[in-house]
């Protein structure tokens, strides 16, 4: 399998596992790889009444740095604008959170209001 097939399908697997966690602990799950201008969402859910944007990061290496490192300041920022978008449209007066899901070999971890 080409490379970047094999990414693809890692990636898509990741987040398959994200999101079942995510509604093991209590998420409801909205949309998943949301498109929008700007960027793409992994996931946007509901934590009770919160509206919560998910970035699903997985690392099979530290090689690179750790999963919750790669959501750098300039990815956080993107999340932000695409989030604001998509909350003025769909949910105005919503209250938002973002959180993170890594994926390691020490499994699945939540970051709860990672940014």
């Amino acid at each position: 399998m080409p490379p970047q097939l094999n990414r693809n399908r890692k990636g898509r697997e990741g987040e398959d596992r994200a999101s079942a966690f995510l509604q093991a602990c209590g998420y409801r799950v909205l949309g998943r790889n949301v498109r929008l201008p700007g960027g793409e969402i992994d996931a946007i859910c509901l934590d009770g009444a919160t509206l919560v944007i998910v970035e699903v990061k997985r690392r099979d290496s530290h090689a690179f740095g750790s999963a919750l490192a790669s959501v750098d300041a300039r990815k956080r920022g993107r999340l932000r604008a695409v989030a604001a978008d998509y909350a003025q449209i769909v949910a105005p007066d919503a209250r938002i959170r973002f959180d993170v899901v890594t994926l390691e070999r020490e499994g699945l971890r939540l970051h709860r209001n990672a940014f």
